[in-house]
């Protein structure tokens, strides 16, 4: 199963909609040691990672072009999107 997820992105700065592609890793929750319940191992959130950013219909990555205040905005509403995909949110 990929782990990519792809996320369309309307950038006002640039006049443009760029389509970016995240990677996620499920929450991890760590072991405890059964008899006297000690943390074994931390618990990790999970985590989105944004990969590559591109133009629709194009293969040239953006994401190292990007101003990082377009990159933090791409981050908080893939973020929101995808956290609204989780509890069933439907976005037509």
């Amino acid at each position: 199963m990929s782990n990519q997820y792809e996320f369309l992105y309307e950038c006002d700065e640039l006049g443009l909609t760029l389509k970016c592609l995240f990677e996620y890793e499920p929450e991890e929750i760590g072991s405890i040691e059964p008899m006297s319940g000690m943390k074994l191992e931390p618990d990790y959130p999970e985590v989105w990672t944004l990969v590559s950013v591109f133009l629709p219909n194009s293969s040239v990555d953006l994401s190292g072009v990007l101003h990082p205040d377009v990159i933090f905005q791409v981050q908080m509403d893939a973020a929101t999107y995808f956290e609204g995909i989780r509890e069933g949110d439907s976005y037509d």
